[in-house]
Protein backbone atom coordinates (compact mmCIF):
# COMPACT_ATOMS: atom_id res chain seq x y z
CA UNK A 1 0.00 0.00 0.00
CA UNK A 2 1.39 3.41 -0.93
CA UNK A 3 0.81 6.96 0.21
CA UNK A 4 0.32 10.10 -1.89
CA UNK A 5 4.07 10.50 -2.24
CA UNK A 6 4.63 6.89 -3.22
CA UNK A 7 5.48 4.84 -0.13
CA UNK A 8 4.78 4.03 3.51
CA UNK A 9 8.36 3.75 4.72
CA UNK A 10 8.66 3.05 8.47
CA UNK A 11 4.94 2.25 8.58
CA UNK A 12 2.77 -0.84 8.82
CA UNK A 13 -0.95 -1.53 9.06
CA UNK A 14 -2.55 -3.54 11.84
CA UNK A 15 -5.92 -4.00 13.49
CA UNK A 16 -6.16 -1.93 16.69
CA UNK A 17 -8.85 -1.98 19.37
CA UNK A 18 -10.98 1.14 19.08
CA UNK A 19 -11.09 1.59 22.87
CA UNK A 20 -7.29 1.92 22.94
CA UNK A 21 -7.25 4.99 20.66
CA UNK A 22 -7.37 8.59 21.84
CA UNK A 23 -6.81 11.88 19.91
CA UNK A 24 -3.29 13.23 19.51
CA UNK A 25 -2.92 16.47 21.46
CA UNK A 26 -3.82 19.48 19.32
CA UNK A 27 -5.56 17.48 16.61
CA UNK A 28 -8.90 16.65 18.22
CA UNK A 29 -12.02 18.25 16.76
CA UNK A 30 -15.59 18.50 17.97
CA UNK A 31 -17.92 16.31 15.96
CA UNK A 32 -21.60 16.35 15.15
CA UNK A 33 -22.72 12.74 15.42
CA UNK A 34 -25.62 13.32 13.04
CA UNK A 35 -23.09 14.31 10.42
CA UNK A 36 -21.62 10.81 10.55
CA UNK A 37 -24.68 9.00 9.24
CA UNK A 38 -23.27 8.74 5.71
CA UNK A 39 -19.88 7.60 6.97
CA UNK A 40 -21.41 5.11 9.41
CA UNK A 41 -23.59 3.65 6.66
CA UNK A 42 -20.55 3.24 4.42
CA UNK A 43 -18.45 1.57 7.12
CA UNK A 44 -21.33 -0.67 8.17
CA UNK A 45 -21.69 -1.89 4.58
CA UNK A 46 -18.12 -1.94 3.29
CA UNK A 47 -15.94 -1.70 6.39
CA UNK A 48 -13.15 0.85 6.90
CA UNK A 49 -11.62 1.18 3.43
CA UNK A 50 -8.88 3.65 4.39
CA UNK A 51 -6.82 2.96 7.54
CA UNK A 52 -6.57 5.65 10.20
CA UNK A 53 -3.14 6.96 11.23
CA UNK A 54 -1.81 6.51 14.79
CA UNK A 55 1.35 6.26 16.83
CA UNK A 56 2.02 4.43 20.06
CA UNK A 57 1.47 6.45 23.21
CA UNK A 58 4.80 7.06 24.98
CA UNK A 59 3.13 7.00 28.41
CA UNK A 60 0.41 4.34 28.33
CA UNK A 61 1.17 0.75 27.44
CA UNK A 62 -1.11 -0.56 24.75
CA UNK A 63 -2.60 2.88 23.96
CA UNK A 64 -2.39 4.71 20.62
CA UNK A 65 -2.57 8.43 19.76
CA UNK A 66 -4.83 9.25 16.82
CA UNK A 67 -3.21 11.53 14.23
CA UNK A 68 -5.67 11.19 11.36
CA UNK A 69 -9.07 9.50 11.03
CA UNK A 70 -11.18 10.89 13.87
CA UNK A 71 -14.35 10.55 11.81
CA UNK A 72 -13.69 6.88 10.99
CA UNK A 73 -12.77 6.10 14.59
CA UNK A 74 -15.91 7.75 15.98
CA UNK A 75 -18.04 5.95 13.40
CA UNK A 76 -16.57 2.62 14.52
CA UNK A 77 -17.36 3.49 18.13
CA UNK A 78 -20.94 4.36 17.22
CA UNK A 79 -21.28 1.08 15.31
CA UNK A 80 -19.82 -0.92 18.17
CA UNK A 81 -16.90 -2.26 16.13
CA UNK A 82 -14.10 -3.67 18.25
CA UNK A 83 -11.13 -3.00 15.96
CA UNK A 84 -10.14 -0.64 13.16
CA UNK A 85 -7.31 -0.88 10.58
CA UNK A 86 -4.58 1.61 11.44
CA UNK A 87 -1.35 2.80 9.94
CA UNK A 88 1.14 2.80 12.84
CA UNK A 89 3.91 5.39 12.52
CA UNK A 90 7.20 5.54 14.32
CA UNK A 91 7.80 8.66 16.44
CA UNK A 92 9.88 10.55 13.87
CA UNK A 93 7.40 9.98 11.04
CA UNK A 94 4.48 10.72 13.36
CA UNK A 95 5.85 14.14 14.33
CA UNK A 96 6.16 15.16 10.67
CA UNK A 97 2.65 13.81 9.98
CA UNK A 98 1.26 15.64 13.00
CA UNK A 99 2.69 18.98 11.84
CA UNK A 100 1.34 18.44 8.33
CA UNK A 101 -2.10 17.51 9.63
CA UNK A 102 -2.13 20.51 11.96
CA UNK A 103 -1.40 22.81 9.02
CA UNK A 104 -4.13 21.22 6.93
CA UNK A 105 -6.63 21.55 9.78
CA UNK A 106 -5.88 25.21 10.48
CA UNK A 107 -4.84 26.67 7.13
CA UNK A 108 -8.10 25.29 5.72
CA UNK A 109 -9.99 27.75 7.89
CA UNK A 110 -8.16 30.77 6.48
CA UNK A 111 -9.19 32.82 3.48
CA UNK A 112 -7.12 31.53 0.58
CA UNK A 113 -7.01 31.41 -3.18
CA UNK A 114 -9.36 28.85 -4.79
CA UNK A 115 -6.49 26.81 -6.18
CA UNK A 116 -4.74 26.54 -2.79
CA UNK A 117 -8.02 25.51 -1.19
CA UNK A 118 -8.60 22.95 -3.95
CA UNK A 119 -5.10 21.52 -3.48
CA UNK A 120 -5.66 21.18 0.27
CA UNK A 121 -8.93 19.38 -0.39
CA UNK A 122 -7.31 16.92 -2.78
CA UNK A 123 -4.35 16.46 -0.42
CA UNK A 124 -6.73 15.58 2.42
CA UNK A 125 -8.44 12.96 0.28
CA UNK A 126 -5.19 11.46 -0.97
CA UNK A 127 -4.01 11.28 2.63
CA UNK A 128 -6.96 9.04 3.43
CA UNK A 129 -9.56 11.40 4.91
CA UNK A 130 -13.13 10.47 4.05
CA UNK A 131 -14.96 12.54 1.42
CA UNK A 132 -17.74 13.51 3.83
CA UNK A 133 -15.22 14.69 6.44
CA UNK A 134 -13.31 16.79 3.91
CA UNK A 135 -16.52 18.33 2.58
CA UNK A 136 -17.70 19.24 6.07
CA UNK A 137 -14.37 20.75 7.10
CA UNK A 138 -14.00 22.91 4.00
CA UNK A 139 -17.67 23.86 3.81
CA UNK A 140 -18.27 22.33 0.35
CA UNK A 141 -20.37 19.47 -0.96
CA UNK A 142 -19.12 15.90 -1.30
CA UNK A 143 -19.72 16.28 -5.05
CA UNK A 144 -17.30 19.23 -5.13
CA UNK A 145 -14.66 17.22 -3.27
CA UNK A 146 -14.97 14.34 -5.73
CA UNK A 147 -14.91 16.72 -8.72
CA UNK A 148 -11.75 18.47 -7.54
CA UNK A 149 -10.08 15.16 -6.73
CA UNK A 150 -10.80 13.91 -10.25
CA UNK A 151 -9.90 17.23 -11.89
CA UNK A 152 -6.53 17.58 -10.18
CA UNK A 153 -5.60 13.90 -10.22
CA UNK A 154 -2.31 13.70 -12.10
CA UNK A 155 -2.22 17.45 -12.78
CA UNK A 156 1.25 18.44 -13.97
CA UNK A 157 3.45 21.09 -12.40
CA UNK A 158 2.71 23.24 -15.46
CA UNK A 159 -1.02 23.03 -14.80
CA UNK A 160 -0.63 23.88 -11.11
CA UNK A 161 1.70 26.79 -11.95
CA UNK A 162 -0.85 28.16 -14.45
CA UNK A 163 -3.62 27.89 -11.86
CA UNK A 164 -1.53 29.62 -9.21
CA UNK A 165 -0.39 32.40 -11.55
CA UNK A 166 -3.89 33.09 -12.79
CA UNK A 167 -3.15 31.93 -16.33
CA UNK A 168 -6.34 29.88 -16.07
CA UNK A 169 -8.88 29.54 -13.27
CA UNK A 170 -10.32 26.34 -11.82
CA UNK A 171 -13.47 26.53 -13.95
CA UNK A 172 -11.47 26.82 -17.19
CA UNK A 173 -9.07 24.10 -16.03
CA UNK A 174 -12.02 21.80 -15.35
CA UNK A 175 -13.11 22.16 -18.99
CA UNK A 176 -9.56 21.55 -20.21
CA UNK A 177 -9.22 18.47 -17.98
CA UNK A 178 -12.48 17.11 -19.41
CA UNK A 179 -11.59 17.59 -23.09
CA UNK A 180 -7.78 17.53 -23.38
CA UNK A 181 -5.47 14.56 -22.92
CA UNK A 182 -3.16 14.87 -19.87
CA UNK A 183 0.00 14.96 -21.98
CA UNK A 184 -1.33 17.91 -24.01
CA UNK A 185 -2.84 19.99 -21.21
CA UNK A 186 0.26 22.09 -20.53
CA UNK A 187 0.40 23.31 -24.14
CA UNK A 188 -3.37 23.69 -24.30
CA UNK A 189 -3.37 25.80 -21.13
CA UNK A 190 -0.76 28.12 -22.63
CA UNK A 191 -2.92 28.62 -25.72
CA UNK A 192 -6.24 28.94 -23.91
CA UNK A 193 -4.84 31.14 -21.15
CA UNK A 194 -3.54 33.62 -23.71
CA UNK A 195 -7.01 33.86 -25.29
CA UNK A 196 -8.72 34.67 -21.97
CA UNK A 197 -11.72 32.54 -22.93
CA UNK A 198 -14.21 31.88 -20.11
CA UNK A 199 -15.23 28.37 -19.09
CA UNK A 200 -18.65 28.38 -20.79
CA UNK A 201 -17.34 29.74 -24.10
CA UNK A 202 -14.40 27.32 -24.01
CA UNK A 203 -16.66 24.34 -23.38
CA UNK A 204 -18.95 25.35 -26.25
CA UNK A 205 -15.98 25.91 -28.55
CA UNK A 206 -14.27 22.58 -27.81
CA UNK A 207 -17.54 20.71 -28.24
CA UNK A 208 -18.33 22.53 -31.50
CA UNK A 209 -14.96 21.79 -33.12
CA UNK A 210 -15.11 18.16 -32.03
CA UNK A 211 -12.00 18.27 -29.86
CA UNK A 212 -12.63 14.81 -28.41
CA UNK A 213 -12.65 13.34 -31.92
CA UNK A 214 -9.50 15.30 -32.84
CA UNK A 215 -7.74 13.84 -29.81
CA UNK A 216 -8.51 10.35 -31.09
CA UNK A 217 -6.27 11.02 -34.10
CA UNK A 218 -3.31 10.24 -31.86
CA UNK A 219 -0.05 11.86 -30.77
CA UNK A 220 1.29 12.22 -34.29
CA UNK A 221 -1.35 14.91 -34.89
CA UNK A 222 -0.61 16.75 -31.66
CA UNK A 223 1.17 19.70 -33.26
CA UNK A 224 -1.63 20.23 -35.77
CA UNK A 225 -4.28 19.98 -33.06
CA UNK A 226 -2.58 22.67 -31.01
CA UNK A 227 -2.22 24.93 -34.05
CA UNK A 228 -5.91 24.51 -34.73
CA UNK A 229 -6.75 25.18 -31.08
CA UNK A 230 -4.70 28.38 -31.17
CA UNK A 231 -6.48 29.53 -34.31
CA UNK A 232 -9.95 28.62 -32.99
CA UNK A 233 -9.45 30.43 -29.66
CA UNK A 234 -8.00 33.52 -31.31
CA UNK A 235 -10.67 33.59 -34.01
CA UNK A 236 -13.53 33.12 -31.54
CA UNK A 237 -12.30 35.92 -29.28
CA UNK A 238 -11.88 38.29 -32.23
CA UNK A 239 -15.39 37.72 -33.55
CA UNK A 240 -17.98 40.45 -32.86
CA UNK A 241 -19.71 40.04 -29.50
CA UNK A 242 -23.02 38.21 -29.50
CA UNK A 243 -24.64 34.96 -28.44
CA UNK A 244 -22.34 31.95 -28.38
CA UNK A 245 -24.26 29.94 -30.99
CA UNK A 246 -24.15 32.82 -33.45
CA UNK A 247 -20.42 33.29 -32.97
CA UNK A 248 -19.82 29.55 -33.47
CA UNK A 249 -21.79 29.66 -36.72
CA UNK A 250 -19.60 32.56 -37.86
CA UNK A 251 -16.51 30.61 -36.84
CA UNK A 252 -17.66 27.67 -38.99
CA UNK A 253 -17.97 30.02 -41.98
CA UNK A 254 -14.34 31.13 -41.73
CA UNK A 255 -12.95 27.71 -40.81
CA UNK A 256 -9.85 27.07 -42.97
CA UNK A 257 -9.62 23.89 -44.98
CA UNK A 258 -5.85 23.60 -44.51
CA UNK A 259 -3.64 24.24 -41.48
CA UNK A 260 -1.25 26.55 -43.37
CA UNK A 261 -4.21 28.88 -43.88
CA UNK A 262 -4.81 29.30 -40.15
CA UNK A 263 -2.82 32.48 -39.54
CA UNK A 264 -4.03 34.28 -42.66
CA UNK A 265 -7.66 33.39 -41.99
CA UNK A 266 -7.38 34.54 -38.36
CA UNK A 267 -5.84 37.83 -39.47
CA UNK A 268 -8.78 38.43 -41.78
CA UNK A 269 -11.48 38.14 -39.13
CA UNK A 270 -13.73 41.17 -38.94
Amino acid sequence: MTSANGSFSNRHIRQIRVDRIRPEEGLGRKRDRDGHRELCASIERFGVLTPITVRRSPHETGQFLLIKGQGRTLACRLLGLVTIPALVLDDATAEAEKVQQFLVENVARLRMRPIDRALLITHARRSGEETADVARRFGVSSTTVRRLESQLDGASSTEIAALRSGGVNLAVHAVIARFVRPEERGDAIAVIGASQLGAKDLESLLAAVGWSALSELGPEQRSQRLKFLKWACHAFVELPKGDTKGRLRRLAEILPSRLPDLESRAAGIQ
